[in-house]
């Protein structure tokens, strides 16, 4: 059996062990003439520090690392974030190839925020990517293609045909895992389509081994259709024609190797009776896996030579092959201890089917002690993966949770200054009609003085004549009518000041009324605030005591929201297509989740539970005759 067994999805494998050719040589001396010119700018040197990081991160990913540090460094001064964004997608590759998954989770979360604050699609597209691509390394396939759509949107009409090839591959390889035959074999094509528009031999090399691979699932799935086995052979051998073709163009060697060893499997598992096939292509991908380096490749050729030894019975081959690919794979940095056990476990049957029993359990204890440290190994890298995962969706917890506090803030400031805004036209009022009473009170004053004046002028005209006429017993008189006009001018003074009183102290008792009732407000507010022992009791507390004061405000806001005022025919063709059977509420809730309001925000505005608007929802969808399937947001938002 062979000692290493490559599924066709190599993507992963690519990405991790990427060793220089000549054209990596080439583009690694023309970005360092570039940063030796002087004339360069600094956006230029940062963009060409990173790319010669992510080439050389292949071959020495701590040198790369610092080389991503240094971009970083010069980042800092500039207004444009598409340039951090940028170096920490870059370091994102960078920390999963020197194993260290937490830094590439963090540095994923800081290249997505800074990709959110500038406007290069093609950065922003290749952030997400870049993101996906962890996710999918991380185990985490649906959070992956929810990354890599992402990326596909911002990369549209961009012409980056090389970065969407790569993520059709992806997406092609986690659907082949799901089994997902239809979507494997469009991503498929996709990749293949934007990789001859790339025309870069690698991306082309990589979408032809995509069909393949689809093929040879499909023939699993049904192998009665041996034309399927041959579009894997043709798919299979168009790589390496085209591969092997453009060799002084590839930048990803192990690709060329891979797909041999991946030809020499299929024909070693459909195709028993063309050994010679088998060992051609065998052949093929062990020249090219000792040509570029790739240990694994060699063990695995080594492997499946032995397998065929053994078959025709040459068991001294076969245990020169094993010892071959044993020494392959420990000259490998990242060697397998799974993968020497097997090597030990086929060694230790060539040397039963050679009689020697001794030298067979000395092989098998080997065996048994690689097998232990792989096991080991699995342990540590799942117990690795699960802590990176925690943290992964620790960082989203934290971040919504800050925004949830950025909301409430913002709505907490909004009622702050609508609050201030109330107090000052208060104010304004309170002072108009202060100036007004007072302005009223001087007329009157003017007035009646003006009265007191003609009747004393009057008075003493009278009184002159008085004199004339009767001097002594008309002064008698005048003095009585005198003290009369006295008299009245009193009592009409003290009803209008008993008027102007009566009409302060009502005034008076509004005002205390109304500071009363602020005044218990505040005094609700502060008692919830004090004596409340829950987590969170501030931010609780006062959001259901703001909601409550809104709801003060709940007829002006339900015609501020009244969605019909704006789109007339929206409420008329709900109503046909409901049977005239929605409810003014049904209207309310059809015209928030229209406007784009979460069930979340549709409660808080309502007064309600979360989950009194997702029964809703679902009575909606009943009354507008819905499928299950169907999306109520999209109905909504296609009813003109």
């Amino acid at each position: 059996m062979p000692i290493i067994r490559k599924r066709y999805f190599l993507g992963i494998i690519l990405l991790l062990s990427c060793h220089s050719l000549k054209a990596q040589s080439i583009l690694i001396d023309s970005l360092k003439e570039i940063l030796a010119k002087k004339e360069t700018t600094v956006e230029t040197r940062i963009m060409t520090t990173a790319q010669l990081g992510r080439i050389t991160g292949g071959s020495d990913p701590k040198t790369a690392i610092g080389m991503e540090q240094q971009a970083l460094a010069m980042s800092n001064g500039l207004k444009d974030k598409q340039y951090k964004a940028f170096v920490y997608g870059c370091l994102i590759h960078l920390y999963a190839l020197n194993d260290s998954m937490q830094l590439a989770g963090k540095a994923a979360d800081s290249a997505v925020w800074y990709a959110d604050k500038t406007d290069n699609n093609i950065t922003k597209g290749f952030v997400w990517f870049r993101k996906g691509w962890l996710q999918m390394l991380t185990d985490q396939p649906d959070s992956a293609v929810n990354d890599l759509l992402q990326a596909l949107r911002y990369l549209e009409k961009q012409h980056a045909y090389n970065y969407e090839s790569n993520i059709y591959y992806f997406l092609a390889g986690i659907y082949g895992d799901w089994k997902n035959s239809e979507n494997e074999l469009k991503y498929a094509r996709l990749c293949l389509q934007k990789g001859l528009l790339s025309q870069k031999p690698d991306e082309i090399c990589m979408a032809y081994q995509a069909l393949g691979s689809y093929f040879i699932i499909t023939y699993r799935e049904n192998n009665k259709d041996s034309r399927l086995l041959d579009s894997v052979l043709y798919y299979n051998r168009l790589a390496l024609a085209t591969g092997q073709a453009q060799k002084q163009r590839l930048i990803s060697p192990s690709t060329l190797s891979l797909i041999a060893l991946n030809t020499a499997n299929s024909y070693g598992e459909f195709y028993p009776d063309k050994k010679d096939s088998a060992i051609k292509y065998i052949n093929i991908a062990l020249a090219l896996g000792k040509e570029t380096g790739q240990q694994e490749i060699v063990a695995s050729c080594y492997g499946l030579l032995s397998d065929y030894a053994v078959q025709e019975g040459n068991y001294n081959d076969a245990e020169v092959f094993l010892n071959l690919s044993l020494i392959a794979i420990e000259s490998f940095p990242l060697g397998s201890s799974l993968t020497k056990a097997k090597i030990m476990q086929a060694m230790a049957k060539v040397a039963e089917k050679k009689g020697n029993n001794a030298q067979a359990l000395l092989f098998y204890k080997q065996y048994i002690d690689y097998y232990k440290t792989a096991f080991d190994a699995q342990q540590q890298a799942t117990a690795k993966k699960f802590e990176t995962q925690y943290e992964s969706e620790k960082r989203e917890k934290e971040l919504a949770l800050l925004q949830q506090r950025a909301a409430f803030n913002k709505q907490l400031n909004f009622f702050y200054i609508s609050l201030a805004v109330a107090a000052l036209l208060a104010l304004i009022f309170f002072f108009r009609a202060y100036h007004f009473r007072l302005r009223a009170s001087l007329q009157k004053q003017q007035l009646l003085t003006k009265q007191h004046e003609e009747a004393n002028l009057q008075s003493l005209l009278n009184e002159t004549k008085a004199k004339q006429l009767e001097l002594e017993n008309h002064e008698a008189q005048l003095q009585l009518q005198l003290q009369a006009e006295a008299t009245a001018r009193l009592e009409a003074e003290q009803l209008l000041l008993q008027e102007r009183q009566e009409r302060l102290q009502n005034e008076l008792l509004a005002g205390a009324l109304q500071v009363e009732e602020k005044n218990e407000l505040l005094q609700t507010l502060q008692k919830k605030i004090t004596t409340h022992n829950s987590t969170d009791p501030v931010l609780r507390q006062m959001d259901r005591i703001i909601t409550d004061s809104r709801k003060m405000d709940e007829e002006f806001e339900s015609t501020k929201s009244d969605f019909a005022d704006i789109h007339p025919e929206f409420i008329t063709r709900l109503q046909e297509k409901a049977g005239e059977t929605l409810t003014r509420l049904d209207l309310k809730y059809c015209a928030y989740i229209r406007m784009g309001l979460s069930n979340k925000e549709i409660a808080n505005r309502l007064a309600v539970e979360a989950k009194s608007i997702r029964m809703a929802r679902y009575r909606l969808k009943q009354k507008l005759n819905l499928q299950k399937d169907d999306s109520l947001d999209m109905f909504l938002s296609t009813v003109v």
